[in-house]
């Protein structure tokens, strides 16, 4: 009731006379890279319970990506309902080689269209949100580290960068957050935890991996909490939250996770392979370690999913009770590098666009069953895209799609009064009078810090990131065997 309480007082604030009436409250959590091949055997050892509650009142199943899969493009493609070519963000950075930001983008949010209809809106964390726009509701944008990983591992949200949250008067109580969750304690307490080994058994090249991914496990927790607080403190119709550290660390130690894919290091001319990946570096032997290493390094990936499904569960019990959520990722994963090892030991990848994963359970969602099929083995069914987001929202939040959306909401999953509100007549356009696209101004430091912290994932320099063409990938025709060749 307080929740419902506090609800109604922020739409009155928004506006006295809202325009539309949403069917529910709505937490859209995204994952990034989230996997079903490593989701179902966790799944079926009784791990991720908050995931499986889901799927077990909810639907399931693939969501069909595109290629190119580079973060800032998806999420943008997922927040907008629109191809690349129409919201303006192409990759991680433009035909300057200068890094977007949300002043780049060419086309409403979902965010955006949702305050014109007087719908309270939180955003929490998600690509191309900084600087933080004007919105009904709180916005708590993702900005670049001043480094890639120091010390302190200092999360995304940072004091001396500004414009990070709306509205401003809310700042000191996010940093005040900020300042807890990201602490140096309760960071290394999670690296232990999701690592599990320890710096004598981790090779050099092994212990610079760790570090590079420490700044996902900050930035995940710190949004986390961020979120729980923000939605108890200014609840909102609309809830979105985006997590990274599922695609980092995937990107680093799938080697580990099934190392039966890889013909290296067994093979016999692993080293001449390795010096012509990485010349003039040193032996491949002694900047990784042993067998112990490798054993703590393969529950990695796990040991995240599993951290992911408390955090889940957490933002669901903030989101207040009959909550609809949604849980979602841009694109899955697969081994990357198998026959031999790249200069940067980057292991797994999602160049060809394997789908990822939508769960969509609560009051306006169909149940699907067939759970414990599904985790033994059976077929995952498809629904919809990256674009079928966007239209399913605002279907929940009552408002019309528009005609220059390439999908439509997705039906199959919606009930009662969303499923009715996914057939109101279209309207022909959510941006009529949204204001230019423009290019901001980004101090050296945080340009410096971007490259730093997305270069070191194999994204910023690749030879197809920014001339390949954006196609969607049918998940039914997905081939995983069909790959394209390793390339850095």
């Amino acid at each position: 009731m307080a929740v419902l309480v506090a609800l109604v007082s922020f739409l009155a604030a928004c506006s006295p006379a809202p325009k539309a009436v949403p069917a529910g409250r709505v937490l859209v959590v995204g994952a990034d890279g989230l996997e079903w091949s490593v989701l179902r055997p966790l799944l079926a050892q009784g791990k991720c319970p908050n995931l499986r509650a889901l799927m077990e009142r909810g639907s399931f199943g693939h969501l069909g990506t595109m290629t190119p899969t580079l973060s800032p493009i998806l999420w943008t493609t997922i927040a907008t309902g629109q191809m690349p070519e129409r919201h303006g963000i192409q990759g991680f950075t433009d035909a300057d080689t200068q890094q977007y930001t949300s002043a780049s983008r060419r086309v409403r949010a979902v965010w955006n269209v949702t305050s014109l209809h007087d719908v309270p809106t939180n955003v929490f964390g998600w690509w191309i949100t900084w600087p933080a726009e004007e919105l009904c509701g709180t916005m708590v944008s993702g900005a670049s580290a001043t480094a890639l990983v120091d010390v302190n591992w200092k999360p995304s949200i940072l004091p001396d960068v500004p414009d990070q949250v709306f509205p401003a008067e809310r700042t000191a109580e996010v940093m005040e957050i900020v300042k807890r969750a990201s602490s140096d304690a309760e960071v290394a307490r999670l690296a232990q935890r999701i690592f599990g080994a320890q710096d004598a058994d981790l090779g050099p090249k092994e212990k610079e991996l760790v570090q590079q991914t420490a700044w996902s496990i900050a930035a995940d927790a710190t949004y986390a909490e961020v979120a729980c607080a923000m939605m108890k403190a200014h609840p909102a119709a609309l809830n979105l939250v985006y997590f990274g550290g599922t695609d980092v660390v995937a990107h680093r130690f799938w080697r580990y996770y099934e190392p039966s894919a890889f013909q290296w290091p067994a093979r016999p001319d692993t080293e001449a392979l390795w010096q012509k990946a990485a010349p003039g570096s040193k032996p491949l032997a002694e900047l990784l370690g042993g067998p112990r290493a490798a054993s703590a390094l393969a529950r990695a990936i796990p040991n995240y999913y599993e951290w992911f499904d408390e955090l889940l569960g957490k933002l669901i019990a903030s989101a207040g009770p009959d909550v609809n959520v949604v849980v979602i990722s841009d694109h899955g994963f697969h081994a990357f590098s198998t026959e031999a090892p790249n200069a940067k030991l980057i292991t797994g990848h999602h160049l060809d666009g394997p789908p990822g994963v939508i769960v969509a359970a609560g009051p306006s969602f169909a149940r699907q069953d067939g759970v414990e099929a599904f985790v033994k083995g059976t077929n995952v069914v498809p629904h919809g895209n990256v674009l079928s987001i966007m239209p399913t929202l605002l279907a929940l939040m009552g408002i019309p799609s528009s005609r220059e959306f390439p999908e439509r909401a997705l039906g199959d999953l919606l009930t009662g009064a969303a499923h009715e509100h996914g057939a109101l007549e279209l309207v022909p356009s959510h941006d009529a009078g949204f204001r230019p696209a423009k290019k901001l101004d980004v101090s050296p430091a945080m340009e410096q810090a971007f490259r730093e912290r997305f270069g070191s994932l194999g994204y910023i320099g690749l030879d197809d990131a920014g001339t390949e063409t954006p196609r969607l990938v049918d998940p039914k025709r997905f081939d995983p065997g069909a790959k394209p060749p390793d390339k850095e």
